[in-house]
């Protein structure tokens, strides 16, 4: 009882800097459009890779009740297409080309309770699919009401590495300019 709370640092899993800091910024250019940068740090002393899935889904409303309208995504040019009936149109344009990965946002039932699955493609897919290399657990048809952009990337000894994206209701938009993040900060340290 008069030990000190057992803490992380406690465990032992930040020995040797084995690890990576994630950092993840958002800056409006517009209110109808977010960039997002998404910097991984490598603590350790040697290259190391890391997947990073930058992910989009929809609340799964539509199975509360019967006639629920079910918002959709899918791949359109590169960029993750999503439409809501009350959301709108959106685009979640991503720097480079990573892989881009759909499932539905639904749970694994056949998992948890062993009952039948409603559709092939379940929530926990991106983890089948990375973790356990079941290719088969995305759908193929590049479509859902949940997304991924695939990264992997290898990260220098204290390094780092850094992706943009963008969340727009603009089709031709593209990954943001470094200079939308660095003006946000320049009126955040004005305003304080």
């Amino acid at each position: 009882r008069t030990d000190f709370e057992y803490e992380l640092l406690d465990t032992g899993v930040f020995a040797d800097d084995l690890y990576f800091d994630v950092f993840v910024e958002y800056a409006k250019e517009t209110p109808e459009d977010l960039a997002i940068r998404i910097t991984v740090a490598n603590r350790g002393p040697e290259e190391a890779s890391i997947h990073l899935l930058p992910s989009l889904w929809f609340r799964n409303t539509w199975s509360w009740k019967a006639n629920m309208p079910k918002p959709s995504m899918h791949a359109e040019n590169g960029a993750i297409r999503a439409e809501h009936a009350d959301l709108g149109l959106r685009y979640l344009h991503c720097e480079g080309t990573p892989e881009l990965l759909f499932t539905e946002n639904e749970t694994n039932t056949g998992l948890l309770w062993k009952l039948p699955n409603t559709t092939p493609y379940v929530k926990d897919a991106f983890h089948q699919y990375v973790v356990n290399g079941r290719r088969e657990a995305v759908n193929p048809e590049r479509r859902g009401t949940k997304a991924a952009a695939h990264y992997t990337l290898t990260v220098p000894a204290g390094g780092e590495r850094t992706i943009t994206l963008r969340l727009t209701d603009d089709a031709a938009s593209t990954a943001p300019a470094p200079a939308i993040f660095e003006q946000r900060l320049a009126e955040a340290d004005s305003f304080y």
